[in-house]
């Protein structure tokens, strides 16, 4: 078990256990949340697959042409059904949904 109060020798230096802990926290905090495809293709199997089979996305009059109206469509049918998904949820199953079928563009955050 790793003790905040051991030292690791790392490129002939002598790091305290707390630095170590302290970096490795910043490190996680600061790292953006990333949707997980493979989550969401298991929430969609769960409480979507059950109504409509894949077709839907790859059929000519598909209803969602751009991320917002996929966004949408995830948002308004996750409600319908009562599935409390949180927003990481919705950002999965869209990574998910876009990754497979879509191929939506990715959309740029403005900074």
């Amino acid at each position: 078990m790793f003790s905040p109060s051991a030292t690791l020798i790392f490129m002939n230096r002598a790091i305290p256990g707390w630095m170590l802990l302290l970096g490795m926290g910043a490190a996680f905090a600061a790292a953006p949340a990333r949707a997980d495809a493979e989550r969401g293709r298991l929430l969609y199997e769960n409480h979507c697959q059950v109504c409509h089979s894949s077709v839907v996305h790859v059929r000519e009059q598909r209803k969602a042409r751009t991320p917002a109206e996929l966004r949408g469509w995830i948002d308004r049918w996750s409600r319908e059904l009562k599935l409390t998904w949180t927003a990481d949820d919705a950002k999965d199953v869209y990574q998910y949904l876009n990754n497979r079928y879509y191929r939506l563009p990715v959309e740029t955050v403005p900074q």
